[in-house]
């Protein structure tokens, strides 16, 4: 188990914030390592909604959102050969929201050899990460 964690202060309310990003088809917007991202199940976002999705270092995953607290918290799970479980807050703070991420890695089969050199790249990939989602739901179009 590796967990990775970031915070960074957005210029939205939490309800833009939270909307934006638990909506994981968005991460097309703001992560150029996302390829592709379909949701897969009927109805409105919540617990138990699930995508399909592909970064370019990963095959097709599954993704589930595991809890959905609107607009507080929410959780992503995957498995493949990077299982994730993501666990984000979004709480008000200076007119903004401040968005907190705990991002637990475990790798599978023969990605377990490499993790250790990739972990350092998740720690960097990830605060990337926290950059471009605040230039997303900071930027003009979403004013």
């Amino acid at each position: 188990m590796t967990v990775i964690e970031n915070s960074v202060h957005i210029d939205r309310t939490p309800e833009d914030v939270f909307d934006y990003l638990v909506d994981l088809r968005n991460e097309l917007e703001w992560n150029p390592d996302a390829v592709s991202v379909e949701k897969t199940t009927e109805g409105p976002l919540g617990a138990g909604t699930r995508y399909l999705a592909k970064w370019k270092q990963s095959g097709l995953v599954e993704v589930e959102c595991t809890r959905y607290d609107r607009p507080k918290s929410w959780s992503h799970v995957n498995g493949g050969s990077l299982a994730v479980a993501l666990d984000a807050t979004v709480t008000p703070q200076d007119g903004g929201s401040l968005l907190q991420v705990r991002f637990d890695a475990r790798p599978n089969g023969m990605l377990k050899l490499f993790f250790p050199v990739l972990v350092r790249l998740l720690r960097r990939s990830e605060r990337r990460t926290m950059k471009n989602i605040k230039v997303a739901l900071e930027g003009p179009s979403r004013r």
